[in-house]
């Protein structure tokens, strides 16, 4: 009986504890629930605040009459947040992901120099992107820099934990991906962008399948458009900032995950064309789904950048080019094969009067629009599509140096517009060097009794052998120089060449000896002569303004983003101003007006061409035939007021007669095509 009471205590007792266990616990969920519900429910929901920039829209460029060139839209991107990303699964994301994009047909960053597939090789030997890997593997992964690239990819495989039994070729996608995440510093502050301005098909399909891709986010960003296919050595792209730039660009306000721009007008405009970014609080729960977002800076539009090229010319001399060189490679215009080894070419035509450049091309080139997806290819084409040839690209001037050495022989005296100079065919003053005129060496005949205006239609050689002896070399280079060959035009793209100017000063450089023979092949534009297509066309254009030689420039002026402001003005500067005789500037011009008429050398492409013009060809040598020669023609119009003048190129063209029919297209272009030079309104 007494063991029943003491077994009814306890029940009774374990009865209370429970029951006020459950009241306790009752009391605590009112009070969690109830009394600071919709606190812990405001803070599960806004557990993470973060702030991220607000991309600013950037610039447009446009031509000179306002037309667009490029632009802006809107676009899907797929991101990867970092405060989401699996990092033990990563590889194996970023195979599924690529995988996906490579199905719809849409690129992802990736700018590892180093070919796609096995075996493997390095994409450019002499590359910002090489040197960048370089940097990469020796500072970080602590390899030597010059490793070849099948060591390099031996080295990233083992840094990102790839697992070897993967093909090559998926191996190549990892470290690819890895790679670019680790340039373009994604980390919690800086979100990756895996790839950018993709279909809304893809984006579909990323969303359906979330659960395989952890931290892949869709964002709605701006990417540039381009409203032309033409001007691609010119306008550049854009990309994202890599870690050696952020390092200088953090202090001028840049944020981690920034597009700058990358080459062209894109890169040096840069400072006008990019906006100030804004800023916005992202508060997202702990399933990552945003829950807020404000923004706290509104972010500031870039200006906008008016170039001096006419689109519709730019597009007509890149058509030209092309259409000339193929032409030359298919059906070379002599049975001795000249022209059909034509490799790629630049042209130019510039404003006389203010040095603006109206058009500018190089071919092969390439399209901005692919340039990301297709930049490994063409960094191994041997024909170089992504080198400028028109800014970068020296070339020997051939006979077209001719028109300095007839100023300077006429200024300095040595000759007059009267002289008269007997071509024997063979220069025999040095018993050593005997070189020929090319009527001689080719048809063993000789241009007579000859004058400074005569050399210059015949493109005599004799004469101006006996110019450049009289001159001597230094005199020459002198004069070279005043006319801005061997030094740069001012036109505002990275990369151009500054040329050689053959003479005493650059033989001494380069610890050789200038014979006296040198003055000869100087004086008829071979030796040691490198110029650039700029260069040559502004000699023509500093003869066409009877001495004033003006800087070339691409960029006319610089808008506010509404189109209100003029924020810069880029006028016309003169450079260097050449005291030249009237008689003799004349006699020089009008020997370059007989070229292209009867009995010229370039008559025969010219023939009852509508408009008085004057022209020189000059054909470089390179080899030792003449199909090596490169082929260069430049010519001015109207005659009796020029209003432009026209150079081109063309490597291994044979001679400057095989590209003068490239120059009659586009003066056909600029004065004859509907539109052509008319101005709109924008």
């Amino acid at each position: 009986m007494k063991d029943q009471r003491r077994l009814l205590h306890r029940l009774i007792a374990m009865g209370v504890l429970l029951v006020l266990s459950v009241v306790i616990m009752a009391g605590n969920l009112f009070h969690l629930q109830v009394v600071r519900g919709a606190e812990y429910q405001e803070l599960a929901d806004r557990r993470l605040s973060r702030t991220v920039s607000v991309r600013a829209s950037r610039g447009e460029i446009l031509d000179r009459y306002g037309r667009p060139l490029v632009t802006n839209r809107m676009a899907f991107s797929l991101s990867i947040d970092y405060l989401f990303w699996d990092q033990e699964t990563q590889n194996d994301t970023i195979l599924r992901l690529a995988a996906l994009c490579q199905q719809n047909g849409a690129a992802y960053e990736d700018t590892l120099p180093i070919s796609d597939a096995a075996p493997f090789s390095y994409s450019s030997e002499d590359s910002s992107e090489r040197e960048q890997l370089s940097t990469y593997l020796e500072d970080e992964l602590e390899q030597p820099a010059d490793l070849t690239a099948e060591e390099a990819m031996a080295a990233l495989i083992e840094e990102y934990e790839i697992d070897e039994t993967l093909t090559p070729a998926e191996q190549r996608i990892i470290a690819g991906v890895r790679y670019q995440m680790v340039q373009t510093q994604f980390s919690m502050y800086n979100n990756y962008t895996f790839a950018s301005d993709v279909s809304i098909d893809l984006v579909s399909q990323v969303e359906e399948q979330s659960r395989n891709f952890p931290g892949v986010e869709v964002q709605v960003d701006e990417v540039r458009e381009y409203q032309t296919d033409s001007a691609a050595h010119i306008l550049g792209w854009t990309g994202p900032i890599y870690r050696e730039e952020y390092e200088q660009l953090r202090e001028e306000g840049y944020a981690l995950n920034a597009i700058i721009g990358k080459d062209g007008i894109e890169r040096v405009m840069e400072e006008y064309l990019r906006g100030i970014d804004g800023e916005q609080t992202v508060e997202t729960n702990i399933s990552g789904q945003v829950v807020e977002e404000t923004e706290t800076k509104a972010p500031e539009p870039g200006n906008n950048v008016m170039l001096t090229l006419d689109i519709r010319l730019q597009e007509a001399v890149e058509q030209a080019l092309e259409e000339g060189i193929l032409e030359l490679r298919s059906n070379p215009p002599s049975s001795s094969g000249s022209g059909s080894q034509t490799e790629g070419g630049a042209a130019v035509v510039i404003e006389v009067d203010t040095g603006e450049i109206l058009a500018m091309a190089s071919y092969p080139t390439y399209s901005l629009e692919t340039i990301h997806e297709d930049y490994n290819e063409l960094s191994q084409d041997p024909l170089t599509p992504l080198f400028n040839r028109a800014i970068a690209g020296a070339y020997a001037p051939g006979s077209t140096y001719k028109l300095v050495t007839a100023i300077a022989g006429l200024e300095e005296g040595v000759i007059t517009t009267d002289t008269i100079i007997e071509d024997e065919g063979r220069y025999t003053r040095y018993e050593d060097y005997q070189p020929q005129c090319w009527l001689y060496r080719q048809y063993r005949r000789t241009h007579g009794r000859i004058n400074v205006t005569g050399a210059l239609r015949d493109s005599c050689n004799y004469f101006f052998y006996e110019v450049g002896y009289r001159l001597g070399g230094a005199t020459m280079e002198s004069y070279a120089k005043l006319f801005g060959l061997g030094s740069t035009t001012g036109i505002e793209l990275a990369g151009e060449s500054a040329g050689m100017v053959a003479g005493p000063t650059n033989s001494e450089l380069f610890g050789s000896e200038w014979l006296p023979g040198n003055d000869l092949s100087a004086a008829i534009g071979q030796s040691d002569h490198q110029y650039t297509v700029l260069q040559i066309a502004n000699m023509v254009a500093t003869l066409c303004n009877g001495g004033d030689r003006y800087g070339l420039h691409l960029v006319k002026s610089v808008k506010s983003n509404d189109f209100s402001e003029t924020v810069l003005e880029k006028q016309p500067e003169l450079v260097e101003s050449i005291d030249i005789d009237p008689e003799n500037l004349e006699a020089v011009l009008t020997g370059m007006n007989d070229v292209v008429n009867e009995g010229g050398t370039a008559a025969s492409v010219f023939r009852n061409y509508p408009i008085q013009i004057g022209g020189k060809s000059g054909s470089s040598q390179t080899g030792s035939s003449e199909e090596d020669a490169h082929g260069v023609f430049v010519a001015f119009a109207p005659y009796d007021d020029p209003e432009i003048v026209v150079c081109v190129v063309g490597e291994h063209a044979g001679g400057g007669s095989n590209v003068a029919y490239i120059v009659r297209d586009i003066l056909d272009a600029y004065f004859f095509q509907e539109g052509g030079n008319t101005e709109i309104v924008p």
